[in-house]
């Protein structure tokens, strides 16, 4: 009797096994996961829709060059404009500092050195708005692409598996934006209006000299530039490395696990796993390839921009001092080393951004 019973125990554990329901989840393609992080998304002129899918390849090195020629041709000719401008300015001055010596009052010689370097400076200053403007517009939108693009990225690490690293780059990622909105928008016009000013102090005959002090605010304000890029990247590759590891850990754990306690459907979901972060790797390649290019196609444009106003200044400083207007140029080339620290902050934005993207691409899960 006692063994009718086990038996027959026995043969209503084994059906009620047979009906648990064994469910397992096909897996995603590439374009069905990268539909639902959002990469489709991406709005972006410089990427075509095959690239944004992955079917085709992204040459960076080709868009590179498409970015910088177009951004030559545009800035081109508004360079030679400023620079026709400047030297128009240079040749009235030479003009009339070849009538002041037919004077012997010295009053007169300082009213035309000081109308002279006010002429120079107005002009010089409304092209300079005009630079930093356009500078402080493509890091805004810098700024925008790369919120946009936070979600996507947190969603990739999460699907891979990394969500301590998406965490911890989340929280690195929206204190940069916060220190570069504030650069942008408190920092920028106003370092450029008290450097011009100190530079127009020096130029202004009479005055103290405060070329000097001039200098030092330039160079401050660069290195005090490089060192906040620098911690912003250190401190960005550390935790995400960091957290990248725990992630790692936790999944081993959970895989071993499973492996022990469910022999075989563990290790059926190991190798699914597998697939997934595998699909999970492309996309992750794709998505900052886009988010690359994107990003160079907005900073490109104005560091080519600048590059050109400093030729022009340049130039414009070289043939002012053979025209005899040593005042005018020694002026010109303090101006050009202004555009050196909005280079210096262009620079180092986008560096940290494309340090941020290429931890986003290495950072995974070992399966």
């Amino acid at each position: 009797m006692k063994k009718c019973i086990k038996v027959g125990f026995f043969i209503l554990l084994i059906f009620l096994i047979l009906e648990i329901n064994c469910s397992a989840f096909e897996t995603s393609t590439e374009n069905d996961i990268a539909d639902r992080a959002g990469v489709g998304d991406i709005s972006a002129d410089v990427i075509t829709e095959e690239e944004r899918s992955g079917d085709s390849k992204i040459n960076l090195f080709g868009k590179i060059m498409i970015f910088i020629a177009d951004a030559f041709k545009t800035g081109a000719v508004s360079s030679l404009q400023s620079f026709a401008l400047i030297m128009t300015v240079i040749i009235l001055v030479s003009i009339f500092s070849a009538f002041k010596w037919t004077t012997a009052n010295t009053s007169l010689h300082t009213a035309y050195e000081y109308i002279a370097v006010l002429a120079l400076s107005g002009v010089t200053f409304g092209i300079f708005t005009n630079v930093f403007s356009f500078a402080a517009k493509a890091m805004q939108s810098l700024n925008v692409f790369m919120a946009g693009l936070l979600p996507i990225t947190s969603s990739l690490y999460l699907f891979g598996g990394n969500p301590a690293a998406a965490s911890a780059s989340n929280g690195a990622m929206l204190l940069f934006f916060s220190v570069l909105t504030m650069v942008i928008s408190k920092f920028l016009m106003p370092f450029l209006q008290i450097s011009f000013a100190l530079c127009l102090a020096s130029a202004i005959p009479g005055t103290v000299n405060l070329t000097s002090i001039s200098t030092l605010v330039r160079n401050t304000t660069t290195t005090v530039l490089a060192f906040l890029f620098s911690i912003f990247g250190f401190i960005m590759y550390l935790q995400t490395a960091i957290a990248a590891s725990a992630d790692n850990y936790a999944y081993r754990s959970v895989k071993f696990a499973s492996g022990v306690f469910i022999p075989v459907i563990g290790n059926m979901l190991g190798d699914a796993t597998r697939t997934v972060f595998g699909s999970i790797g492309v996309i992750k390649s794709v998505t900052g390839a886009i988010g690359i290019t994107v990003i160079l196609s907005i900073l490109i444009p104005p560091i080519v921009l600048v590059i050109l106003y400093k030729f022009a200044l340049l130039g414009s400083a070289i043939i002012s001092r053979v025209m005899g207007c040593d005042r005018e140029s020694r002026f010109l080339y303090e101006l050009n080393g202004i555009l050196n620290v909005l280079m210096a902050l262009m620079v180092g934005a986008g560096a940290v951004l494309i340090i941020a993207v290429a931890i986003f691409i290495k950072t995974g899960v070992s399966v």
